[in-house]
């Protein structure tokens, strides 16, 4: 869905294709800091291609996590000013070549019951 955030979901100033890794630059598409445990990176296409995030890795705060293990972690905090690089496998890249990735962003802020906020954003990388 698109919504305020859609456009500043993936900084393409700070992403990256690189041999066999894509690296976009994520921005928190919410208002205030949030735990990892409620952020979920639920898709990813490049050109139009749906991408598997098997092996997707959410850089932030010095750390690298699995996308399968963010629903743990409730005490490591993404705070609204700090982006995040989120490090995808992907065979075909070549460094430098361009693309364009799309990216599908779940959020469930704690303080606000039975919300799903959506976020999709692209940029070309």
């Amino acid at each position: 869905m698109k919504n305020n955030f859609s456009d500043y979901l993936i900084a393409a100033e700070g992403s990256a294709v690189l041999d066999g890794m894509l690296r976009l630059e994520v921005w928190l598409p919410w208002y205030r800091t949030l735990p990892l445990s409620v952020v979920e990176v639920a898709g990813l296409s490049v050109d139009g291609v749906p991408i598997s995030l098997d092996g997707a890795e959410l850089e932030l705060n010095g750390k690298r996590f699995g996308l399968a293990a963010l629903a743990e972690l409730t005490e490591e905090r993404w705070f609204v000013q700090d982006s995040a690089w989120l490090h995808v496998p992907l065979a075909t890249a070549k460094a430098g070549a361009p693309c364009r990735a799309e990216l599908l962003v779940k959020l469930y802020p704690p303080y606000i019951p039975m919300l799903t906020w959506v976020t999709r954003g692209s940029a070309n990388v």
